[in-house]
């Protein structure tokens, strides 16, 4: 029994070995197969893991390959940028010492540019300085040149009228001509009085008349619209049309007489184009057509002196009155508490004189209104020029004040040595005459004023400027010296001609002259008389030789 359960238990035991054995070689073999799949799956990813790593080892392999190209690549950039280096620092070095070098070359090159400069602006100045000698010596001959041609135009003036005594007429208005041209050429004054005259003398002279009883001319008046004709009065009464004729014996004054009556003593006349207005110093006033059919209109007593015609009446001066005539009667008589001297219309205003030296304007309504003296000394003759505004006073001593439309004085023209009787004015021609027995002839626009301007300008300036400083290579212009004539008897009367270049003068004396006033149309007509040149013989003689030879036709 006992081996029974013995073999029982050990048959037990060893089934149980044997299960034991069964199940662990199952569970081994389950396992193994476990282990075999995850050694498997361990292989496979190592195979991957290898394959991966064989992979990642090429790629490291070659990474490696190109970090060890990029490394000798770069090595070799280093060596490069290192011999770059090296030879940027050489560059570096000889830019530095170039620099150096470029610096004191610039600094050689300013210093030889100042010198240049200094050299050039030297010699600028010393061209500056011989182009202002050779001005200066320009100048000077220039002015030299002129010199010497307005002393020879005068020279020539005189030649000319010595030539002309002596019966060489040819060589006269040659001489005239060339004094004259001399002057115009040279800023000289072709007024300069032997010029004149030569001229004068070369176009038929001066035109004269006697008037019948030799009685004082106080007044003329030209024709309007008609050149050269006149209407002359005397303090005998005598009322005379005078014309210009030209003939074989030259130029000549023709007389018609259209009134002769002792009676009247005429200070003043107007003439239109068909009737004549005459006063007497006492009255009445005469009205004349050329016919010589007379009407007088009576006056109340004064001294009578003055006719201004104004639009379409005619003003009656007297020393102590004024009035009026229109359509045949006297009206709108005024009586003034003053002396009157002299009176005259001035763009529709009456400009008012008195012998005490004060000053009034009336209106053509007959408003008196006192105003500040124009000058401080009486004034004695007085005239308006319209067409340059210019107004023209002379004085008791023979001075002429020519006045702006500004009242301002801008000039002093002595000129008589007695009282001045007459003025007028034509295209900037001043013709005054005085008790001196003198015709003095001023060329405005010849005249140099102080303020350097000219008479037009200085027309329309209101106040003085200050004085020009004349320019270095200025040639100044020759100081104006008026024409003078003379005549017989005291100058009464000057009277500018519808002509717009003559004019007429009457004399105390009973003369009346009719003569040019413009030198330059004398030479214009002497220019168009001559028919040669002076030979070179004649210019030698009369010019000489330091005025190079010219043609003057």
């Amino acid at each position: 029994m006992k081996n029974r359960s013995y073999i029982f238990t050990v048959l037990t035991a060893l089934a149980v070995v044997v299960f034991a054995l069964l199940l662990g070689f199952y569970l081994g073999k389950v396992k193994s197969r476990g282990e075999i799949a995850h050694l498997q799956d361990e292989l496979g990813r190592m195979e991957a893991a290898q394959k991966d790593a064989a992979i990642v080892k090429r790629v490291s392999q070659q990474m490696e390959d190109i970090a060890y190209q990029q490394k000798a690549i770069s090595d070799q950039q280093r060596d490069r940028a290192e011999e770059q280096s090296a030879l940027a620092t050489r560059n570096a070095e000889r830019a530095e010492m170039e620099s150096r070098a470029a610096r004191a070359a610039e600094l050689k090159a300013n210093a030889a540019a100042e010198t240049a400069e200094q050299e050039r602006a030297n010699a600028e100045r010393q061209q500056e300085i011989a182009l202002e000698q050779r001005d200066e010596a320009t100048h000077a001959k220039n002015v030299a040149d002129t010199l010497n041609r307005r002393t020879q135009a005068r020279s020539l003036a005189v030649s000319s009228q010595v030539r002309r005594e002596a019966g060489e007429e040819e060589v006269a208005d040659l001489l005239a001509y060339g004094s004259w041209y001399f002057l115009k050429n040279n800023r000289g004054n072709q007024y300069y009085s032997d010029t004149f005259k030569s001229l004068t003398l070369a176009t038929e002279g001066i035109a004269r008349h006697k008037m019948r009883e030799n009685g004082g001319v106080n007044a003329i008046s030209a024709l309007p619209g008609s050149g050269e004709q006149c209407v002359a009065v005397t303090n005998y009464g005598e009322v005379e049309w005078l014309t210009v004729t030209y003939g074989s014996d030259g130029r000549n004054i023709s007389s018609r007489s259209l009134l002769f009556n002792s009676d009247f003593d005429f200070r003043d006349v107007v003439a239109e184009s068909q009737r004549i207005y005459a006063i007497s110093v006492n009255g009445p006033l005469c009205i004349l057509d050329f016919k010589g059919n007379l009407t007088t209109v009576q006056m109340a007593s004064d001294n009578y002196f003055k006719l201004i015609k104004v639009n379409d009446r005619l003003l009656i001066a007297g020393r102590h009155s004024l009035c009026w005539f229109s359509d045949g009667k006297i009206s709108g008589r005024m009586e003034l508490n003053r002396e009157l001297s002299a009176i005259v219309e001035r763009e529709g205003v009456i400009c008012l004189f008195y012998a005490d030296g004060s000053y009034a304007e009336m209106s053509t309504q007959g408003r008196i209104e006192q105003k500040t003296p124009l000058l401080s000394m009486p004034v004695t003759a007085a005239y308006y020029d319209s067409k340059s505004g210019c107004l023209l006073l002379g004085v008791k001593d023979g001075t002429v004040y020519p006045v702006n439309k500004y009242n301002r004085v801008i000039e002093i023209l002595a000129a008589h040595k007695a009282k001045c009787a007459s003025i007028t004015m034509l295209d900037g021609i001043v013709i005054s005459g005085g008790y001196d027995k003198s015709v003095f002839i001023w060329c405005m626009d010849n005249l140099l004023f102080e303020s350097g301007l000219n008479f037009r300008e200085e027309m329309e300036l209101k106040e003085n400027v200050t004085n020009r400083v004349m320019k270095s290579n200025e040639i100044p212009t020759e100081w104006l010296v008026p024409v003078d004539y003379n005549f017989d008897g005291w100058t009464l009367s000057v009277c500018g001609d519808a002509d717009g270049k003559s004019v007429w003068v009457g004399t105390s004396a009973g003369n009346v002259m009719f003569m040019n006033t413009s030198a330059d149309d004398m030479a214009r007509q002497l220019h168009n008389k001559i028919n040669r040149n002076l030979t070179q013989q004649e210019w030698i003689r009369y010019v000489g030789v330091s005025i190079p030879y010219m043609e003057f036709k």
